[in-house]
């Protein structure tokens, strides 16, 4: 587990210091070293889903070690990568731009391919956590309150359900056959909430 965290922090460095060198160049800035990031891997390890942690605004597929694209997004609070290195989901929150007149709910589900082509859907609240199913057929996606929204789609961003809490829900994590729903996004704190079968059903 050491070696494995080891080798994730060294990544994350390279890769952040890959895009970080890509956008200076045209400066004549070259970085020594990365800092860090966040890191999503396909099954293979082909293909690599990073969020800079020097600007957690870009998210940016690489392949073997490639940088095949990056893209900015505002208010992005969770992300996921399928398996077989298809697509990407990010989960955000609305930008400020979008509530001059005050605290506004909503956010967006973002699709990204691993060509670079995007789609946005559009929430009824603060996005908050998402994740892909192991076979990358499916994925789900939370909300924030009032709503504390589950909402679960196909991997063309079909809609197949959407069902409303009316306690906390904030992680998401699916397996072949199951949505397990935390109270938390993060893994260290959160407790499960309740299991739902793949048509939304609670399971007992």
């Amino acid at each position: 587990e050491l070696k494995d965290l080891k080798e994730y922090d060294e990544k994350c460095k390279f890769y952040d210091k890959l895009i970080t060198n890509d956008l200076l160049k045209k400066q004549g800035i070259e970085f020594s070293s990365g800092i860090g990031g966040e890191l999503i891997e396909s099954k293979n390890k082909e293909y690599s889903l990073f969020r800079p942690v020097g600007d957690r605004k870009i998210l940016a597929l690489i392949e073997n070690d490639k940088i095949i694209w990056k893209k900015q997004f505002e208010n992005v609070v969770s992300f996921d990568f399928a398996n077989d290195g298809s697509y990407g989901v990010a989960v955000a929150q609305l930008t400020k731009k979008e509530m001059p007149s005050g605290y506004k709910s909503g956010g967006y589900v973002y699709i990204i391919t691993k060509e670079g082509k995007l789609r946005d859907i559009k929430l009824s609240c603060d996005g908050l956590s998402c994740s892909i199913s192991p076979n990358s057929k499916y994925f789900g996606v939370t909300t924030m309150g009032p709503e504390w929204n589950v909402y679960y789609f196909n991997n063309k961003g079909k809609l197949l359900w959407k069902k409303k809490f009316d306690k906390r829900v904030g992680g998401i994590e699916l397996t072949e056959n199951q949505i397990i729903l935390y109270d938390k996004m993060h893994k260290e704190t959160r407790k499960e909430v309740t299991k739902l079968d793949k048509k939304g059903n609670k399971i007992k």
